[in-house]
C-alpha cells in the first residue's frame, strides 16, 4: 500500500506518479453538491424516449453498413497474440470464490420464496411503527407511478467515498412530512480486526407521530425516538466481520437478470434453494428456466431459435416487463430499461450488439445443430438474410481483434472502443469453448483461452481492493464478483456516452451511489463460461453446465 498515492491538498497539475489516485481527488473550496431535484414528470421521459427512439431510427444505416462489412469479412485485424491456457487450479479457485460471491447476494423471503439481489450496497431500511409502514432506500418515484401505489419517496446523496470509507445523506419521507427523517449513514470497510462498521446518524426528524427503527437490511441497528435531533446527533454503530456480507444485499432484484439465472445455477447443484427461488416466479407468473440467459447453462433447447427477440404473449423473453413481481419489506422489483417504449427500441438496438446473436448462436449448438447450420440473421436489413453459430463466432473473433482485450458493447452508433463488457465477452467465450474444445475446431481454441484468462484477471481478489480507471478502493464485500466493464489494464471503466447517458433518464430512484463494478448478472455469466471452459478442458465438474457437443459438419 506505500506506493499508492492521494493528492493531500486538491487536484494538483500532474498525474499521480504511480498512474492511479487513491479516493476520488475532489476540487478545494467547493460547496458540497446540493441534493438531487425532483424527478422530470412523464411527459419530458416521454420526449426522451421518442429522442433515443430517433436517434436509434437515424443510425440504423450506419448500423447496417457496419454489419454488412462484418458479414464480408473486410479489414480483418491480425490475429491475437496467443496465451497460456488456465491450470485446472486456477480455474477451481476462481470459480470457487464467484461461487462465494454469489452466495451472499441470496436473499430468503420467508414463505414468498426467495429472489437473487441485484448488488452489494448500502440497504438501509426504515420502520415507522407510528404509521405501520416501512420504507425501503430507493423504492418509490413520484414520476412514474400513481401516488396511491406509491411507497413512501426516498433520497440519497454521496457525501464521501475515499479508499476504505463511503458515507451518503439519506431521506426519507413520511406521510406528515417530505423530509420527514434525515440520515447520514457511514461504512468504515477497514475498523481493525478483519471487521467493518456501519454507522448511522439521525440528522433530522421531524415527525413527532412515530418513532423510527433503522435496519441494514436484516440486521436492526436502533430506534430513534420522535421529534427534533437537539444537541449531539444520536449515532447507531454495528460492526460484521468481512466474510459477513449478506447484510448488504441490495433491496433491488431482477427476474430476468438475476433470479432466473440463480435458479438454474442452484439446479445444476442440486441446490435446495431452486425451491424457494422457483416458488416465488411461479407465484409471479414466471415459468422458471423459460429465460433468454438459459443458454449459457446448457438450457432452453426446446425455445425458438429467436427466442431472445420474443416479446408476445405466452412466449416472452421480457416477462418482467409485462408482469408485476412483488415487493415485500426486504425486496422490490428492478424494472429494466429494457423495458422502455415495450421493449421495441431495446430490440431495435440489440440486432447490432453482440450479445443476443452470441446467445441465439450458443442456444443452436446447445441443441447438438451444426455450426454451419443456417438460421435467420436478426441483423440483416433483409428477411432471407442467414447466419449461423460458426459466422456468428467469426464476426465475434473481428470484434475481439478489434479492441483486443474483450468483446464490447454496440449500437447503431457504434461499438465501444474503450471498455469490454463482462456478459458479452464470456459469452462469446462460451461460444468459442463450444466450437474450439467440444466440436473440434481447434483454431477457436486461444479464444476460450484468451477469455478465461481475461476472466481471471478482472475477478476482485482476496484483497478486496478494486481498481477503476480513476481510482483504487477497498471494499471487501466484492470480492469473488467480475468486472462488469474493463479497459485496456483491466481496470474498471464505467459505460459512457450519449447513448448511455440518454439510458440512464430512464433508471429507478438512486438505491446506492457507491462504487458498483460487479453484480448478480455479471457473476452468473464468468461462473457459467469458467465452469463450461473447465468441463471441456479438463472433463471437471461437467454436471455444473451443459456441456454442448455440436454435430460436425459434414
Amino acid at each position: 500500500m506505500s506506493r499508492l498515492w492521494s493528492p493531500a491538498g486538491g487536484v494538483p497539475d500532474r498525474p499521480p506518479p504511480f498512474g492511479v489516485w487513491v479516493g476520488v481527488p475532489a476540487p478545494v473550496g467547493r460547496d458540497p453538491a446540493p441534493p438531487e431535484g425532483p424527478k422530470p414528470p412523464l411527459w419530458r421521459r416521454s420526449v426522451a424516449l421518442l429522442t433515443v427512439a430517433g436517434i436509434l431510427a437515424t443510425a440504423m444505416v450506419a448500423g447496417s453498413i457496419v454489419a454488412m462489412v462484418d458479414r464480408l469479412g473486410a479489414s480483418t485485424p491480425p490475429q491475437p497474440i496467443r496465451v497460456t491456457a488456465p491450470t485446472l487450479t486456477s480455474l477451481n479457485e476462481a470459480i470457487a470464490k464467484g461461487e462465494e460471491f454469489l452466495d451472499g447476494l441470496y436473499k430468503p423471503l420467508g414463505k414468498a420464496g426467495a429472489v437473487q439481489s441485484e448488488h452489494y450496497g448500502l440497504p438501509i431500511r426504515v420502520w415507522f411503527p407510528g404509521y405501520g409502514r416501512w420504507v425501503l432506500l430507493g423504492q418509490g418515484d413520484n414520476g412514474t407511478c400513481e401516488a396511491s401505489a406509491c411507497p413512501l419517496p426516498t433520497a440519497i446523496r454521496s457525501l464521501e467515498s475515499d479508499y476504505a470509507t463511503e458515507a451518503y445523506e439519506l431521506r426519507y419521507a413520511t406521510p406528515s412530512s417530505a423530509d420527514g427523517l434525515r440520515l447520514r449513514a457511514r461504512v468504515d470497510w477497514d475498523v481493525g480486526g478483519g471487521r467493518y462498521q456501519v454507522s448511522v446518524t439521525a440528522l433530522s426528524f421531524d415527525d413527532p407521530a412515530t418513532t423510527a427503527e433503522i435496519w441494514l437490511d436484516d440486521v436492526r441497528l436502533g430506534t430513534f425516538a420522535a421529534g427534533p435531533v437537539a444537541g449531539e446527533p444520536p449515532v447507531l454503530r454495528r460492526s460484521f466481520p468481512i466474510r459477513e456480507v449478506g447484510h448488504l444485499r441490495s433491496f433491488r432484484y431482477t427476474v430476468r437478470h438475476a433470479t432466473q439465472l440463480a435458479w438454474l445455477h442452484a439446479v445444476s447443484r442440486n441446490d435446495d434453494r431452486s425451491t424457494a427461488l422457483a416458488r416465488f416466479m411461479l407465484k409471479a407468473g414466471f415459468v422458471p428456466g423459460r429465460d433468454l440467459r438459459a443458454a449459457i447453462f446448457g438450457r432452453g433447447r426446446d425455445a425458438p431459435r429467436d427466442f431472445s427477440y420474443r416479446h408476445e404473449p405466452f412466449l416472452d423473453a421480457y416477462g418482467d416487463c409485462q408482469l408485476d413481481p412483488p415487493a415485500t419489506s426486504l425486496a422490490y422489483p428492478y424494472r429494466s430499461k429494457a423495458c422502455v417504449g415495450n421493449v421495441q427500441p431495446y430490440l431495435m438496438a440489440a440486432r447490432y450488439d453482440t450479445l443476443l446473436p452470441a446467445i441465439e448462436a450458443l442456444q443452436a449448438l446447445n441443441r447438438g445443430e451444426s455450426p454451419d447450420n443456417a438460421y435467420r440473421d436478426q441483423s440483416a436489413l433483409l428477411p432471407n438474410v442467414t447466419t449461423s453459430a460458426s459466422r456468428t463466432a467469426d464476426k465475434l473473433e473481428r470484434h475481439f481483434d478489434r479492441l483486443g482485450f474483450g468483446v464490447p458493447r454496440c449500437t447503431p452508433l457504434g461499438c465501444d472502443r474503450e471498455r469490454a463488457s463482462a456478459v458479452r465477452t464470456f459469452t462469446f467465450g462460451m461460444l468459442e469453448t463450444v466450437l474450439g474444445y467440444s466440436g473440434g475446431e481447434v483454431g477457436r481454441r486461444h479464444y476460450a483461452d484468451a477469455v478465461a484468462n481475461l476472466a481471471l484477471r478482472v475477478q476482485i481478489g482476496e484483497d478486496g481492493v478494486v481498481r477503476a480507471a480513476d481510482r483504487v478502493a477497498y471494499r471487501p464485500a466484492l470480492r469473488g464478483g467480475f468486472l462488469s466493464y474493463w479497459d485496456a489494464d483491466r481496470r474498471y471503466r464505467k459505460p459512457a456516452g450519449v447513448v448511455q447517458a440518454m439510458a440512464d433518464r430512464f433508471n429507478m430512484p438512486p438505491e446506492y451511489l457507491g462504487l458498483r463494478p460487479t453484480d448478480s448478472e455479471t457473476g452468473f455469466d464468468a461462473y457459467a463460461f469458467l465452469a463450461l471452459y473447465r468441463c471441456a478442458r479438463f472433463q471437471v465438474g461437467c454436471k455444473l453446465v451443459g456441456s454442448a457437443s455440436p454435430t460436425p459438419t459434414p
